[in-house]
């Protein structure tokens, strides 16, 4: 985890310094990203590093709904659990009681994520998937209807030549997912 936070510090660092303008004062999303900085550098050390070198994907939530999604995921797949949760607390910068750090596996696969305290000028792309692949018929189906459920279909379960069956979905979080059966 300690690779992924400190990717995920700089990844905030980066996208609120590129919009500083020469000759101004810090912009109010620059004060906000130092803020956000300055707790994520302090809890760094409370963070669990029982995965040193493991890679992550990180979802960053925008509509304080990390841990209804993060709830959502491993209620769909076997061998998945939620590892750790850290919460804002009244102080902020994020609002109180939503996931200030937190990670997850899916299936045995390590995912971190975060309700940003801040709505950003990006969110989550169908350019990075999930990708599941799936061992039956009643898996796809089951994953597909459920992921799809007030979410949108990209591209419909079907043979598409390249496999027996593939879906590919942006779920109700926005996050996208390939779903696909040899």
């Amino acid at each position: 985890m300690k690779n992924t936070t400190s990717l995920f510090i700089l990844a905030l660092l980066l996208v609120g310094c590129s919009n500083v303008k020469n000759n101004e004062g810090p912009s109010e999303e620059l004060i906000a990203l130092r803020t956000e900085l300055d707790s994520l550098k302090n809890a760094k050390a409370e963070i669990p590093m029982d995965s040193k070198g493991q890679i992550s994907t990180f979802l960053t939530f925008q509509d304080n709904n990390s841990e209804e999604a993060m709830n959502f995921y491993i209620s769909l797949f076997e061998n998945s659990k939620i590892t750790h949760v850290e919460k804002y607390g009244k102080d902020g910068p994020g609002k109180e009681g939503t996931v200030f750090f937190a990670t997850f596996e899916i299936n045995g696969s390590q995912f971190a994520c975060s309700d940003s305290p801040m709505k950003h000028e990006w969110t989550f792309t169908p350019g990075v998937s999930i990708f599941v692949e799936c061992k039956s018929d009643a898996e796809i189906q089951n994953l597909f209807t459920k992921l799809s459920e007030n979410g949108k279909v990209l591209m419909p379960l079907n043979n598409y030549g390249w496999s027996t069956k593939f879906g590919f979905i942006e779920d109700r979080f926005g996050v996208s997912w390939q779903l696909n059966l040899e």
